[in-house]
């Protein structure tokens, strides 16, 4: 039964819908709002996000060397060119999947599955963009393995809020947001998102307040669920994350969350770090413990995980990857999975990413020990 829900769990969240990532702090940038209008990450980039994102982030071999990389900069606008309005961000994006699960098996088959393809409109208005709105709307596929979602809406919106910054250090934002959580890595087969409630699915309506100072970050997230489903199965709560530097390109944090649907009450806390090392490459660790709890006959499951990622840039544009995992679904079982990949993500010109993952998944039970799963992905993503 482990290793059907495991299976069925990994083929409902393989995407990373968003260009957000905290191996950034390997160049320095130890908080997502330098580059985000989210104040931790995902959803639409900043202009100054835009323009890091088409020279830091991107290989110059396929530019020319006439082009500089100020030049770079001033196209990272709308469809490349440099923004005209003072107030108005359109942006497109789009990511897709080519799957190959069990690459051992004779059965084995390729697919290719269109992840999402979003439009986003920011609106910024006031002194320094004190104000800002966002609304991202597009097409999401249907969660695989699931049975009963006939109704299933192929268009959605995966987050609109918005977002008032009293100063530059304290700021409120309401609206549909992905839950403050942990490290908000783009990998959602991860269990710290997928078994937490933290996918690319798992948004909820509330009120992020966000404050910090030179070295410290605090987020306070009340949520109410997500209004479009029903009432019984929203989860209703809050979270709650504080990270703090104890050194140059040093983050430490923890992150708590607690919320109650009419079926099921979770807790979940968190220990997390970030660290650069040298030019351009990070390591970033999660470990956590999740207790839930069926309202239904009180049925309480707790869980643990470990995630270590190391990101170790190459040359510029380019970056190797090797993630680990650990995950007991329940502490009273002796059942544990274990799941390694090295991966490869390149930036070869502005607004394209290219990403190839090798997952290998192996499942430890009381009484055996599971052949070992190979899985193989490649992604393609692109945003105007």
């Amino acid at each position: 039964m482990l290793r059907i829900a495991i299976l069925i769990l990994f083929s409902l969240s393989l995407s990373s819908k968003v260009f957000s990532y905290p191996q950034f702090i390997g160049h320095g940038y130890s908080s997502c709002i330098t580059c985000h209008y989210n104040p931790y990450g995902n959803g639409p980039l900043t202009d100054y996000g835009r323009a890091l994102a088409a020279t830091m982030a991107t290989d110059r071999a396929f530019i020319p060397e006439s082009v500089s990389d100020e030049e770079l900069g001033e196209r990272s606008g709308f469809f490349f060119k440099k923004p005209t309005s003072t107030w108005f961000r359109p942006n497109f994006d789009y990511r897709g999947l080519w799957y190959k699960r069990d690459i051992d098996s004779e059965t084995s088959e390729a697919e290719i599955i269109h992840m999402d393809a979003n439009i986003t409109l920011v609106g910024k208005f006031l002194e320094n963009d004190k104000l800002i709105t966002v609304f991202t709307f597009g097409y999401a596929p249907e969660p695989r393995g699931r049975t009963g979602l006939e109704d299933e809406p192929t268009y959605r919106t995966r987050e609109h809020y918005i977002g008032y910054r009293f100063t530059p250090k304290f700021g409120v934002y309401a609206g549909l947001m992905d839950k403050v959580f942990g490290i908000r890595i783009p990998d959602h087969i991860a269990f710290s998102r997928s078994t937490n409630g933290l996918a690319m699915n798992d948004q909820s309506h509330g009120l992020l307040v966000h404050t910090g100072g030179e070295k410290w970050e605090l987020g306070v997230n009340a949520f109410i669920g997500n209004l479009a489903q029903d009432a019984e199965l929203r989860q209703v709560g809050a979270s709650a994350k504080f990270e703090y530097d104890v050194a140059s390109k040093i983050r430490v944090g923890a992150s708590v969350l607690s919320s109650k649907s009419d079926f099921l009450e979770r807790y979940i806390n968190a220990f997390h770090m970030k660290m650069g090392v040298g030019k351009g490459s990070a390591l970033m660790v999660e470990l956590g413990e999740s207790t839930k709890t069926q309202i239904s006959g009180a049925t309480e499951t707790k869980s643990r995980y470990a995630l270590t990622q190391g990101y170790f840039q190459t040359s510029r544009g380019a970056f190797g990857i090797m993630t680990m995992e650990y995950f007991k679904q329940n502490l009273e079982r002796e059942s544990y999975v274990m799941r390694f990949g090295p991966g490869f993500q390149y930036f070869p010109v502005p607004r394209v990413e290219l990403r190839a993952d090798i997952y290998n998944t192996r499942i430890f039970s009381d009484s055996l020990v599971s052949d070992d799963t190979w899985d193989l992905t490649g992604q393609l993503h692109l945003w105007f």
